[in-house]
């Protein structure tokens, strides 16, 4: 039980981060996003982009 909670804490901060990103992104398009390394590699974030590109192949 405690590992599907974790699971899904890490899609949902994934998740977050993604929308988070998007819509700073939306509201500024010329922005740049130079310090992004410690967010992507996080294993939350590789996790749920692991699962994606997994359910697709």
């Amino acid at each position: 039980m405690n590992a599907v909670k974790s699971a899904n804490d890490a899609k949902e901060k994934a998740r977050q981060l993604q929308s988070t990103l998007y819509l700073v992104a939306k509201a500024n398009p010329k922005r740049r996003f130079h310090a992004l390394y410690d967010k992507v590699f996080r294993e939350d974030v590789l996790l749920e982009a692991w699962e994606r590109v997994k359910a697709i192949v």
